[in-house]
């Protein structure tokens, strides 16, 4: 940097650095209201922005003014390197994302950095323009900021140019604050001033706050219908499949013929939507018949002082099954094997069991193939009755398949359908080997999605904190041979929640007793029936739908409205309600999310090994680790 420009901009380094928060700022929702084209609601979304950088600028240059000392210029300008680093955080979130950042999404990166980092090194990779565009100017900043901590330059303040300034600044926020009412900002929750969410996300309600409490394996004794099934039973989870990309929809997305078959050879539930689109969440869900907390933290795998009541410790106490858990990922991501040990599995193997890092995906994943043979060692290992569950994981970002299998595609949505097409060439493989042993007509087979992916169909990525059709509706289908007559379409509403309690009925359970929050998928439900749903963190939208229309509850605004999916299944017209309707369905909906959150007997601190080679460790509800032991 130049010498004489330096020593202009290095007294006033904090409003030099402010002014680079608003342009940030600025720049990154006029990409956002042109990527959406909502270039007239633009104005709208800027002034919360403005006022509260202005005002923030004010607070800064009176305390500075106040106390010209050095330690308060490094505290003002570091105060301004805060602000400054949020908007590019916020900037980065939106632009890779399509939604907005609260602190809560940035959780991983204390509770798991190195898998976090990987995630965000591929985002980079995936976004090159957008990441030299936010990150060249950010090291500018930073060798600015660290030059200018290390030695202050004190600035000698005129009185009347200094009051004209704030002056000046005072009206610029003020008339931005004022002017908010009157300018409309639409639909969108872009009116607000990040960094003010930022921070009053940080005061919600403690979790542990909680009154909801679960039931352990041996407090509930669910009875057996005589003539009941003796069947095995294989539950094969997708990570992230959209529903729209398999061949299930109809669509033209990704070829996946097996899928098809499989939904004709028993029941397609057409109308599945995940209870929670972040997948510890959704497995809790899946495989226990209960919401899980609805919330960021990672409760559901801290280890439990007894296991869960779930389809795994019901099917082991009552019928003796044995019970394992598969998955083509690596174990230590979210503390998977706390999770499985809580419900109740007997077994729990991941990628780092597989002991050959040539069939490793990148930093996640193994080529799923490679797992059949471990699979098949351990149905071969006995002859009882098995619950065996199975977590695919190459449909999870990166979206990379083996270099056998093809060739990698260039563009994103074109590598995540081949995954989905990988995924269903090896659906087909696992289940040629379970006929080559025999168990074809005594198995009941399912497979089901943990919740789906958005490609930008309404701007935006991911699943976290999308209430849309592409991040909630998932695949899911069974076949039961001799208790399910093929071809059978169950076109109602069913939710990630059904699955335990299908599964249950079917092979002869009596499920009231059990007061799941699922029901009998396959029973008659009506359309009256809520079906909740919710994204990971307590900021993002939540909501339920009851028949053909899907009501969503949004905190960042507070706005409440429905699609009509039978008339808009596509959901670009929103429907706003009355504002007595909107504040009573705006109540129950965050009603239910809090009602989900559920105790912790556990101590807040503590390490257990679980499976004989995971140590698991945690701290309270929200940080909990899992490391890899090997054989002890």
């Amino acid at each position: 940097m130049p010498g004489r420009l330096y020593g202009l901009m290095a007294p006033r380094a904090y409003s030099v650095i402010m002014f680079g928060a608003l342009f940030c700022t600025l720049a990154v929702k006029l990409f956002q209201a042109y990527r959406v084209s909502k270039m007239g609601e633009y104005f709208g979304w800027v002034l919360a922005d403005i006022a509260f950088l202005f005002l923030a600028e004010i607070v800064l240059a009176l305390i500075y003014f106040r106390w010209t000392r050095k330690w308060v210029y490094r505290l003002v300008t570091g105060l301004a390197a805060i602000i400054c680093t949020w908007s590019v955080v916020y900037a980065g979130y939106l632009i890779r994302m399509g939604t907005e950042v609260v602190p809560r999404v940035l959780l991983p990166l204390v509770r798991d950095p190195v898998n976090a980092w990987r995630m965000i090194g591929g985002n980079l990779i995936k976004s090159p323009v957008a990441s030299v565009v936010l990150l060249g100017p950010s090291f500018v900043v930073l060798a600015f900021l660290c030059s200018a901590l290390a030695k202050p330059r004190l600035r000698v303040y005129d009185r009347r140019r200094f009051t004209v300034r704030v002056g000046v600044c005072l009206v610029i926020g003020l008339g931005a604050a004022f002017a908010r009412p009157f300018v409309g900002n639409g639909t969108s929750a872009y009116g607000r001033s990040p960094h003010i969410r930022a921070v009053a996300s940080l005061f919600r309600t403690r979790l542990e706050e909680s009154r909801r409490r679960l039931p352990s394996f041996d407090e509930v004794e669910l009875g057996l219908r005589a003539g009941r099934a003796n069947q095995n039973v294989v539950i094969v989870i997708l990570e992230g499949v959209q529903y729209a990309y398999t061949s299930l929809a109809g669509r033209g997305g990704a070829s996946t013929p097996y899928l098809v078959s499989l939904a004709g050879q028993g029941v397609d539930f057409a109308n599945t939507r995940s209870s929670a689109t972040h997948t510890t969440k959704a497995l809790f869900a899946l495989l226990t018949g209960r919401y899980p907390s609805a919330s960021e933290d990672l409760a559901e795998a801290v280890p439990a002082v007894k296991a869960y009541l779930s389809l795994a410790t019901i099917l082991s106490r009552r019928l003796g099954y044995r019970t394992a858990f598969f998955q083509s990922a690596k174990g230590d991501f979210e503390s998977r094997p706390g999770l499985v040990h809580n419900l109740g599995f007997d077994k729990f193997w991941a990628r780092d069991d597989l002991g050959d890092p040539n069939h490793f995906i990148y930093y996640l994943a193994c080529d799923e193939f490679a797992m059949i043979e471990p699979i098949t060692e351990w149905i071969k290992e006995d002859q009882k009755p098995f619950l065996l569950t199975i977590l695919c994981s190459v449909t999870h970002d990166p979206y990379d398949v083996p270099e056998w299998y093809a060739e990698r595609a260039k563009e994103p949505v074109e590598r995540y359908r081949q995954t989905i097409e990988y995924t269903d060439a090896w659906l087909r493989e696992l289940d040629a080997r379970l006929s080559g042993l025999g168990l074809g007509a005594n198995t009941i087979f399912c497979v089901v999605g943990d919740h789906g992916e958005a490609f930008g169909e309404h701007g935006l990525s991911g699943h976290d904190q999308i209430p849309y059709e592409e991040a909630l509706r998932i695949p899911f289908c069974i076949r039961a041979p001799l208790l399910i007559e093929p071809g059978k379409k169950v076109t109602q509403a069913v939710s990630s929640i059904d699955l335990t309690p299908t599964l249950l009925e079917l092979l002869g359970f009596e499920t009231a007793v059990a007061g799941f929050d699922g029901v009998d998928a396959l029973s008659a439900v009506g359309d009256r029936r809520r079906v909740y749903f919710c994204g990971w963190v307590r900021e993002g939208p939540s909501g339920y739908l009851e028949g053909d229309r899907k009501f969503v509850y949004d905190p960042a605004d507070q706005s409440v409205y429905f699609y009509d999916l039978a008339a808009d299944p596509g959901e670009l017209a929103r429907v706003d309600l009355p504002q007595a309707e909107a504040e009573e369905i705006g109540e129950s909906i965050v009603a239910w999310r809090k009602e989900t959150v559920f105790q912790l007997g556990q101590n807040q601190r503590g390490r257990q090994i679980v499976f004989g080679r995971w140590l698991v460790r945690w701290r309270g509800r929200v940080f909990v680790r899992a490391d890899y032991q090997g054989d002890i």
